[in-house]
């Protein structure tokens, strides 16, 4: 057990459909004793689609819980409770994203959108391309060394972020 409150992690991209919900998934099951993940969409589906959640159960990830949120829902819980870290998963949710409560450290890590595959074929293997990716990122993080600053977590995270 460590001597830190864990990390608050948001998720963002832009329906909190597929990457950001894969994103909260993978980190709620891998690294729950040290990270707290939430995530959002900027303009949000009003269900996860059966697709994600399905993919999940596939591959072993917990699935309660997991619902579609607007970011503006954090955003305006942030005074109360504050988000640590922002990982914008979208060049939509990066380039709108606002300035957030408390100033939270904020990276992208980009992943394609496996639902704007137009066929079940290449929508399947965006999927698995999106959840490699980021399992691979999430481990990562993980597996990192506490920081004791914003800078050496924020470099941290853009490291992490160049996996592939």
């Amino acid at each position: 057990m460590n001597n830190y409150k864990p990390l608050t992690v948001l998720f963002l991209s832009t329906g909190n459909a597929a990457r950001s919900i894969l994103a909260e998934a993978l980190l709620r099951y891998k690294g729950a004793e040290r990270f707290l993940a939430r995530s959002a969409g900027q303009k949000s589906v009003s269900q996860v689609p059966s697709t994600t959640l399905d993919f999940l159960k596939e591959e072993g990830i917990p699935t309660d819980g997991l619902h579609s949120k607007r970011w503006s829902e954090f955003w305006i819980a942030g005074f109360l409770l504050p988000i640590d870290v922002i990982v914008t998963l979208s060049p939509e949710a990066r380039d709108h994203c606002p300035k957030w409560p408390n100033d939270p450290v904020r990276v992208h890590w980009p992943v394609d959108d496996p639902l704007g595959a137009e066929s079940s074929d290449v929508r399947e293997w965006k999927y698995r391309k999106c959840f490699v990716t980021l399992e691979s990122r999430i481990h990562r993080l993980v597996q990192s060394r506490n920081v004791d600053n914003p800078i050496q977590l924020m470099l941290q995270l853009r490291d992490i972020g160049m996996a592939v």
